[in-house]
């Protein structure tokens, strides 16, 4: 439910398939009443033969925002530089949006509030406090004491709806560390790195020597990219120190 004109430099977007030409394909993006394009060096990591074997009209795509000029009314799309599991959150999170309008459709019925009053009311404190209504629901739902940014005569029957209708989401990730340390204690120099690393939501798991699974769950997925990048530093920091050798992948 995004009420911005263009999207953000870096910010996955849905749309369709609208054309597709030798260069490239115009995408029309779902959340917003624009128009993007994603060049035919953005379509895939391999070389392009033939771009129809890789998108084509009417297709659904996830796309990450490269370059925006609203001056121009451009924006540049990427395709090849999104992952699997980037693709399914964000198709996730936008039914999910998609169902917060028909939520507060609902809620305005049942509530008896007008257009303007559940702006008034509902939407524009969420959006105030909040990036967006969505994220605004989903953190009442996980602390009810922020309900207070709407009137109370609306908290009870709002909270009701959320906590019936509305589930907080988490996203998985996973990364490889293949871990080596030459010293005499070198077992325990890289037992120590990775047990620092453990903590609610991160599961260090070994593969096969030399190398441990690092996977995170988080409420969003930008948050679990933080996570595992800060563990990958820390664990590299860690064994480096001691004269040891870490090589980072991500899945």
């Amino acid at each position: 439910m995004s009420k911005k004109e263009y999207p953000e430099v870096g910010e996955l977007v849905i749309g369709n398939v609208t054309d597709v030409f030798p260069y490239g394909a115009f995408v029309k993006l779902d959340e917003y009443d624009k128009v993007g394009m994603i060049h035919i060096k953005e379509i895939s990591s391999a070389w392009v033969k033939n771009i129809r074997n890789h998108v084509r009209e009417g297709q659904k795509v996830v796309t990450k925002v490269l370059k925006v000029v609203p001056t121009k009314g451009h924006i540049d799309l990427s395709l090849r530089r999104t992952t699997a599991q980037q693709r399914k959150w964000k198709i996730q999170q936008y039914k999910r949006e998609k169902k917060v309008e028909k939520l507060l459709e609902y809620y305005q019925k049942e509530s008896g509030l007008n257009a303007e009053e559940l702006e008034t009311n509902i939407l524009e404190p969420m959006r105030k406090e909040f990036e967006s209504v969505l994220e605004g629901m989903e953190a009442i739902v996980r602390d009810k004491t922020l309900l207070s940014i709407i009137p109370e005569a609306c908290r009870d029957s709002f909270f009701e709806l959320l906590t019936a209708n509305v589930e907080v989401p988490t996203v998985e990730i996973t990364g490889y560390l293949d871990v080596t340390c030459p010293q005499r204690n070198g077992v325990e120099i890289i037992k120590e790195a990775l047990m620092a690393a453990e903590d609610d939501g991160v599961t260090v798991q070994l593969v096969g020597t030399p190398r441990y699974m690092i996977k995170i769950e988080a409420e969003e997925y930008k948050v679990a990219e933080d996570i595992l990048k800060n563990i990958s530093e820390s664990v590299i920091s860690s064994v480096e120190e001691h004269g040891g050798e870490v090589k980072f992948t991500r899945k």
